[in-house]
C-alpha cells in the first residue's frame, strides 16, 4: 500500500508498482509550503468524488489515480474501511491527495506539525430533527472549556452538504468558516440539506420555507447544547444562506446574538434573478453568444417564460423548459422579499459581498445599511471578491468559476467575520 513520509522539505507519496500501474502515475512529491490542510477521513473512497482520469476504481473498494472535479484535481489512494488521510495543497500540481492509512490520525498530526498548521478542530457528526425528517450534521468546537459562543452556519442554494460542497462544485464555504471559527473560540453547527449526505428527506420537493424551518431547528437543537453559550449564538450564511439567515434571524431575534449575511440580497428574489441574468448574458462566450444569434434565442425572453412557468405551478417539481426542478423552491424565492424582514430586526449585522459579485447585487449592500432596523449595522463591499468568496483579478463571472475553486476561500473574509462576532460576544463573569 501507498506510504507517505516527510523526507526534509517534501511530503513523499511512495507508490506500490501495482498502485503505480493502476493510476498511470509514479511517485509524488509536494513540497512543504504547499500543505495548506491535513485532516482524517473515515470513508476514503466514498470522498473521493469526480470522473477518475486515469485511475482504477472497484465500485465500494478501491479507488486509485487521478480524480477530478470542478476546481479540484485529487490523487487518491483509497481501501474500503481504511481511514485515510487528506492533505489540500495550494500550488502544486494536485489540489489534494487522499491516501487510506491504517494509522491516519497518528500520519495526520506529524504532517501538520512538520507544516506548521495549527491543530486541528474537534468535530462531531450528529443528527437532529425538524418536523418529521432527520438531518445531519457536524459540531464543532474551539479548544478549551465551554460553554461557548456559537454559529448555525447555512449553505447556499442546490443540494449542498454541510461543507457546502456540491458534487459538481465544491465550495468548502461552510467548512473554512467552522473552523476559521473554532480557532478564534467559537463553536459552530453546519448541516446537510435534505436530501443531501446524512440527511432524510428529497432536495427537489424541498421548498426555501423549508430550509428555513430546517435552519430555525438546527438552532433550538445547538441552544440546547450544554457546550454552548445560548446567550452568544449567531447565524452566518451565504448566498441562498444569507436569505435563510435574514428570515430566521427575523422569527428569532430574541437572544440571537447576531447575523452574517455573506453574498445576501435586499431584493425581491424575481427582482434578483432578474439581476443575474443581466449581468450572465454579458459574460457568456463569445461562441455561445453566436449560438443564440443563429437560433434567435433572446435570454431575457426565456427567462421571462421560465419565471412566468414557476409562478403557475402548482406542484413541488415540475419539468419547466425540459429540465426537472425543484419549483415549489423557485416560486417561494421568486416571492421572497427580504425588505420587511430587514426592517424588523433589531440584533447586529455584518453583510459583506464582494465587488466582482455576478449572483448577488452589491449594491444591495447599501439598502441593507439604510434598512436594518439595529443601530449596529456593518456592511462591507470587498475589492475583487465573487460570489464564491475568492478574490479574481479579471472579471469574476461564471466563466472563472472552475479556476476559482482551486483557490482557498479568501483568508480576509474569514478574519472579518470572525473578528465582527468576537467583538460582540458578551463579557464572561470572570
Amino acid at each position: 500500500m501507498a506510504t507517505m513520509t516527510i523526507t526534509g522539505g517534501e511530503l513523499v507519496l511512495a507508490l506500490s508498482q501495482g498502485e503505480k500501474a493502476a493510476g498511470l502515475h509514479g511517485d509524488l512529491r509536494m513540497p512543504r509550503a504547499a500543505v495548506r490542510e491535513v485532516a482524517v477521513v473515515e470513508n476514503a473512497v466514498a470522498h473521493a468524488r469526480g470522473l477518475r482520469s486515469p485511475g482504477l476504481a472497484l465500485p465500494g473498494r478501491i479507488k486509485i489515480g487521478t480524480w477530478r472535479s470542478p476546481g479540484r484535481r485529487t490523487f487518491v489512494v483509497a481501501h474500503r474501511d481504511v481511514p485515510a488521510v487528506r492533505v489540500t495543497l495550494d500550488g502544486a500540481d494536485y489540489d489534494e491527495l487522499l491516501v487510506s492509512d491504517e494509522n491516519a490520525a497518528e500520519l495526520a498530526g506529524r504532517i501538520r506539525e512538520w507544516a506548521g498548521l495549527p491543530a486541528p478542530v474537534t468535530e462531531e457528526r450528529v443528527t437532529f430533527r425538524s418536523g418529521g425528517l432527520v438531518l445531519g450534521g457536524t459540531l464543532a468546537l474551539p479548544s478549551g472549556p465551554g460553554p461557548h459562543p456559537a454559529v448555525v452556519i447555512m449553505t447556499g442554494s442546490g443540494p449542498m452538504d454541510r461543507d457546502a460542497d456540491h458534487k459538481r462544485m465544491p465550495l468548502g464555504v461552510s467548512r473554512d468558516l467552522a473552523h476559521a471559527l473554532a480557532r478564534a473560540g467559537v463553536a459552530s453547527f453546519r448541516y446537510d440539506k435534505r436530501g443531501v449526505g446524512e440527511s432524510q428527506g428529497d432536495f427537489l420537493s424541498a421548498g426555501l420555507n423549508d430550509n428555513i424551518d430546517d435552519a430555525r431547528a438546527a438552532l433550538s437543537w445547538l441552544r440546547g447544547r450544554t457546550e454552548v453559550d445560548p446567550a452568544a449564538v449567531f447565524l452566518a450564511g451565504h448566498s441562498e444562506g444569507a436569505v435563510i439567515a435574514t428570515a430566521v434571524g427575523a422569527a428569532e431575534q430574541d437572544g440571537l446574538a447576531g447575523l452574517v449575511l455573506l453574498a445576501g440580497m435586499a431584493k425581491t428574489g424575481e427582482e434578483t434573478l432578474r439581476w443575474q441574468a443581466r449581468q450572465i448574458a454579458g459574460d457568456l462566450p463569445a461562441p455561445v453568444r453566436v449560438m443564440l444569434r443563429v437560433l434567435r434565442t433572446d435570454l431575457f425572453e426565456k427567462q421571462d417564460e421560465a419565471i412566468a412557468a414557476f409562478k403557475a405551478s402548482t406542484t413541488d417539481v415540475a419539468r419547466i423548459q425540459g429540465r426537472k426542478v425543484n419549483a415549489r423552491w423557485h416560486r417561494e424565492f421568486i416571492a421572497f422579499d427580504p425588505g420587511p424582514l430587514l426592517r424588523g430586526l433589531r440584533v447586529p449585522v455584518l453583510a459583506v459581498t464582494g465587488a466582482k459579485d455576478v449572483q448577488t447585487d452589491p449594491a444591495d449592500l447599501d439598502v441593507v445599511a439604510a434598512t436594518a432596523g439595529g443601530d449596529d449595522v456593518t456592511t462591507v463591499r470587498v475589492p475583487d471578491l465573487t460570489h464564491l468568496l475568492r478574490r479574481e483579478a479579471g472579471p469574476g463571472g461564471l466563466n472563472t468559476y472552475k479556476q476559482q475553486l482551486r483557490r482557498p476561500i479568501d483568508p480576509g473574509v474569514l478574519t472579518l467575520v470572525t473578528d465582527w462576532i468576537t467583538e460582540r460576544l458578551p463579557e464572561r463573569p470572570a
